[in-house]
């Protein structure tokens, strides 16, 4: 008798657990463990069957930064809303955005550091329109760095006029070389004080924000 058809319902339910699968290996073991094959023995599922839900590692690998994408915006918004001033705003952002590289190293790893395919080698593909919404997730990131960073510095018109979204960029490159630097060890190896030095450091990076 034939296999029943599984209705779309069906095939999301299968392809999120394929996805989170994906992610308890990439959180515990890193990138370099991280393999369609090794997902496919965890989930008793044959690679035939895995490549039914994602045809290529790449479609998997887009709908995970989707996914971490949406726990960072999740995470920084969160931040920013318990905030009472515009100043606290950015200060929050700023420790929240750190705080989530720190103790999701795997995860930031892919994210940022990784030189894997981004949207633009994607277009003319058949994971053209994937990548696409994965990059309009990431870009909520960066939208509300721009806002939060634009309604501060509104209320500071002696800090002048520059382009809020090239602080924002400046200011992740800072809060990331940070992250880099913990995440690496190498920040423990030459820190007098690593707790008090992470916090003045992250508090120098915005400093070409808050003037």
């Amino acid at each position: 008798m034939p296999k029943a058809t599984r209705s779309p319902e069906e095939i999301d339910a299968v392809k999120e657990k394929i996805l989170n699968c994906a992610f308890e290996i990439l959180v515990k073991n890193g990138f370099e463990r991280l393999s369609m094959a090794r997902i496919g023995a965890k989930m008793k599922m044959t690679a035939a069957n895995l490549y039914n839900y994602y045809s290529n590692k790449d479609e998997l690998l887009i709908a995970i930064h989707k996914k971490a994408y949406a726990m960072l915006y999740n995470k920084i918004s969160y931040a920013v809303e318990r905030s009472d001033s515009p100043l606290e705003k950015i200060s929050n952002m700023a420790y929240a955005f750190v705080d989530f590289g720190v103790k999701n190293a795997n995860i930031y790893d892919v994210m940022f550091n990784r030189a894997i395919r981004q949207y633009s080698d994607y277009i003319g593909t058949p994971q053209e329109e994937l990548s696409f919404d994965e990059f309009r997730s990431s870009l909520k990131v960066l939208f509300l760095a721009i806002k939060v960073i634009r309604e501060y510095r509104e209320t500071m018109p002696d800090l002048g006029k520059d382009d809020p979204k090239f602080l924002a960029i400046q200011s992740i490159s800072a809060l990331h070389g940070i992250v880099s630097l913990h995440n690496s060890g190498v920040f423990y190896q030459i820190a007098d004080e690593p707790d008090a030095d992470f916090k003045n450091i992250v508090d120098k990076a915005l400093s070409c924000v808050t003037g």
